[in-house]
């Protein structure tokens, strides 16, 4: 339902070695070293005997010019300084670590000497239980984020049709608070579907986002998902298009994600006062992702859609929306305009979108961008998901939106658009160096092209029109519908002569 763009490491200080801060350097240049020659006691011999009385913790120790007591004698005390190693080394300005003593080979660590053992202290009962609870709360957490995040990540398909390292979040937010245990039954579409939707351009004076927020209060709503028992599934947030001309519904613009005509869900719109009212699915096209409801009543404040063809990069932004559902209903968040025709893949769909850093989280599927001048210029629909990538939001135009939703709403389309069948490679190197190339990888054997082409042929131009990017003929798809037919160039190369010879195939689409 509602759903991946795209480090300097540094090397931490290290302290100064330990011991080396404290020791008096006078007393150590001193200091004799113990004998390297001195043989250990034994692994079995008996140690020397426990209740010699070592030296008190505040005893001056013995002279340092002293010769130290054999490796067998009883260690001094541990508040003591152990005997020096060998002669001091220099001092380092930055010695490595371990910053409290460095090992020589073969050398027992510094307080691996027998010690009194020492006795362990029991936990208390109610210690443990505390434990105990604290660490099923955890994993119990852990859980539920890792469903969560399996939930709403989507993985971007790189033009290999492998996956790519980039993901993206539909800003949609899911959650199972049972609200009743009344049975729920999804609205029903009825009455006059007349409306038709018109983009304007810029006008007015420039707006601030506190008036743009006050303006779309009664404009931006939220959709809430529930199952047919009361449960709610699922929240985003929809944009009010306008009326029909009975004047007796509301038609709500929406992402199709939001929804899911597979299954046999209930949506209510959700307005700025937490009152809900029915809605009815009119129809919905994946390739866009875009949706539209209808709801028995009127009242609602219709949105001024604006033409995003003429948006700049730079231009100011305000998206409003409903992140985290609609406990957070009417969130404002600004930014500006990164690109106007960025072309996106999400769930095995591709569209240009307008990428912004106004930002968007989950449960903002739906909702508005704004332009300065109030009109809606993007339906909220996507964001990076990384966390190197920072402010890489994207929404569906509004001329987009618009076309999308006025087909929806005069003919009921239901869609989840059309597909050649054929995965394709952007060709690393051209057979004619006047074309962009692309190379088929594989043909499914429902596609109408199989028998009709084969793995390695290129694709030079689809009708009529030539490969100018990877995107081409994707643009061309998702103008058309299943069903109907797409001319394509193909190069194939005669294994005889080693040359490439060139013919024009129609094929029809299939449904995806």
């Amino acid at each position: 339902m509602d759903n991946q763009f795209e480090n300097v490491n540094t090397t931490p200080s290290q302290p100064p070695l330990g011991g080396a801060q404290t020791q008096n350097p006078a007393a150590q240049q001193d200091t004799v070293p113990l004998a390297q020659d001195t043989v250990p006691p034994a692994q079995g011999e008996v140690p020397p005997a426990q209740d010699a009385v070592p030296p008190a913790q505040g005893e001056v120790p013995p002279a340092q010019d002293a010769v130290p007591p054999a490796q067998s004698a009883v260690p001094p005390a541990q508040g003591a300084v152990p005997p020096a190693q060998g002669a001091v080394p220099p001092a380092m300005p930055y010695p490595p670590y371990p910053p409290y003593y460095m090992q020589q080979p073969g050398q027992a660590p510094y307080g691996s000497y027998p010690q009194v053992p020492k006795k362990k202290k029991k936990l208390s009962t109610g210690l443990i239980v505390f434990l105990c609870i604290l660490g099923a709360c955890l994993l119990f957490g852990m859980c539920v984020l890792a469903f969560t995040l399996h939930n709403q990540a989507n993985v971007f398909k790189s033009d290999e049709g492998s996956e790519d390292s980039y993901s993206f979040e539909m800003p949609f937010d899911e959650n199972y608070d049972s609200l009743d245990d009344n049975a729920f039954k999804p609205g029903v579409d009825s009455g006059k579907n007349d409306l038709k939707l018109q983009t304007k351009k810029p006008e007015g004076k420039a707006m601030s986002a506190a008036e743009i927020a006050k303006m779309s209060q009664n404009s931006v709503v939220g959709v809430s998902v529930y199952s047919t028992n009361g449960v709610l599934v699922g929240e985003g947030s929809g944009v009010i298009a306008g009326m029909n001309s009975d004047k007796d519904k509301t038609f709500i613009i929406t992402c199709a994600h939001v929804i899911d005509d597979k299954k046999d869900y209930v949506y209510k719109i959700v307005d700025a006062n937490a009152k809900e009212y029915l809605a009815a699915v009119v129809g919905f096209d994946a390739r866009y992702d875009i949706a539209v409801l209808s709801v028995k009543k009127t009242g609602f404040d219709a949105v001024t859609f604006g033409d995003s063809s003429a948006l700049s990069a730079g231009e100011t932004v305000v998206a409003i929306g409903n992140p985290g559902g609609s406990e957070f209903f009417g969130s404002v968040t600004q930014g500006i305009v990164s690109a106007t025709d960025r072309m996106l893949s999400v769930e095995n769909q591709t569209i240009s979108c307008i990428q912004h850093d106004a930002a968007i989280n989950p449960g903002s599927s739906g909702g508005a961008l704004f332009n300065v001048y109030g009109q809606v210029i993007g339906i909220n629909y996507s964001k990076v998901a990384l966390d190197d990538y920072e402010g890489m939001n994207f929404s569906v135009p509004s001329k987009d939106a618009v076309r999308i939703a006025n087909g929806i709403i005069a003919k009921g389309v239901k869609t989840y658009g059309a597909k050649l069948g054929i995965e394709f490679y952007v060709a690393a190197s051209y057979f004619d160096e006047n074309y962009k190339q692309l190379i088929i990888g594989s043909i499914d054997k429902n596609s109408d092209l199989y028998g009709k082409a084969e793995e390695g042929d290129f694709i030079i131009a689809v009708n009529g029109e030539k490969i100018t990017d990877k995107y081409t003929i994707i643009k061309i798809i998702n103008e058309m519908e299943a069903g109907e037919e797409i001319t394509l160039t193909i190069a194939h190369k005669n294994e005889s002569s080693g040359e490439y010879d060139t013919k024009d195939v129609t094929v029809k689409l299939i449904s995806k």
